[in-house]
């Protein structure tokens, strides 16, 4: 059955700075931080909804971002003591993807350099990586969905017995609804295919980000083929990660906003079956890969 995707005419995302201070004058701090173009984009949206700061004192601030997943002990308490949450905000139509999203998180990267504080996306609740300008590129740290850190090499420690039949591993992305799309999961895993399960997430949510700056209802089949490309493009990489046919999914819905990705109907094996059988070796060995930043392969229809 087609799954039915309703892409939004604007969509929002939050970023907070735990800090101990704030800049006198916010708009030149970010001017003169971020790279020519970028400071110009941020000049332009700045004080408009595509680009909103906000200060307030961290008792009474609309976020709560005091336990953000995977920070280590010396930003949780840098958070926890900080005085001020300085929020960055975007509310913008989905043709100005994913530009728009990309200049506000610079720009709550630029203040938190100058005040030396913690910026956490509220929207995956991680910390922000200390990215370099440059591209948009979803693997920078926008998907939200991470292997769990109790991870052991892909080795089950729940059910060791279980081998490649345990079903442990469940991941859902957090923050592909301010890019227009549905959120993705995947779900019963084995621990041994983590990184394969994570990649096919990955690279499902690339496949489906251009739909994201076309607002209204679109029909998606229900078996999209994830390409070498795909892949390559979530990364920012210029050439395909694997020359060979392309991988089909099945996406079904699982409630509004959320779709579940899983082994194509026809394959008559469990989900573990499929991840090993069926795809190719790039999805199963690269975990975490530096964005190529010099990058700018056009795609088809995005």
């Amino acid at each position: 059955m087609p799954v039915t995707i309703t892409v939004p005419e604007e969509t929002s995302a939050r970023f907070v700075v735990a800090a101990d201070r704030v800049p006198a004058d916010i708009g030149a701090v970010i001017r003169r931080a971020l790279p020519g173009p970028s400071a110009t984009a941020a000049a332009d949206r700045l004080g408009t909804p595509a680009l909103m700061i906000s200060v307030h004192p961290a008792a009474s601030a609309p976020w709560n971002p005091e336990h953000p997943s995977g920070a280590d002990a010396a930003d949780a308490e840098a958070i926890a003591r900080a005085g001020r949450y300085i929020g960055v905000t975007s509310v913008t139509p989905v043709d100005d993807l994913p530009g728009a999203l990309h200049v506000a998180r610079a720009a709550a990267l630029a203040i938190a350099e100058e005040v030396c504080g913690i910026p956490v996306d509220v929207d995956t609740n991680q910390i922000l990586p200390a990215s370099r300008p440059g591209d948009f590129v979803l693997a920078d740290g926008w998907l939200g969905a991470s292997l769990p850190p109790y991870r052991n090499g892909g080795r089950c420690e729940a059910a060791p017995e279980a081998g490649e039949d345990c079903t442990c591993v469940h991941l859902r992305s957090r923050g592909l609804r301010r890019f227009g799309i549905p959120e993705l999961e995947i779900n019963g895993a084995a621990c041994t295919h983590d990184v394969a399960a994570l990649n096919v997430l990955r690279t499902t949510a690339q496949r489906l980000l251009p739909l994201g700056r076309h607002p209204g209802r679109h029909t998606v089949g229900s078996e999209p083929s994830l390409t070498g490309a795909d892949f390559a493009d979530f990364w920012g990489n210029r050439e395909p990660m694997w020359d060979g046919a392309p991988v089909p999914v099945r996406l079904t819905e699982a409630a509004h906003g959320r779709v579940v990705i899983e082994q194509p109907a026809g394959f008559p094996g469990t989900l573990n079956d499929w991840l090993w059988d069926e795809l190719p070796p790039a999805l199963h060995q690269v975990l975490s890969r530096e964005p190529d930043r010099t990058r700018a392969r056009p795609r088809p229809g995005g």
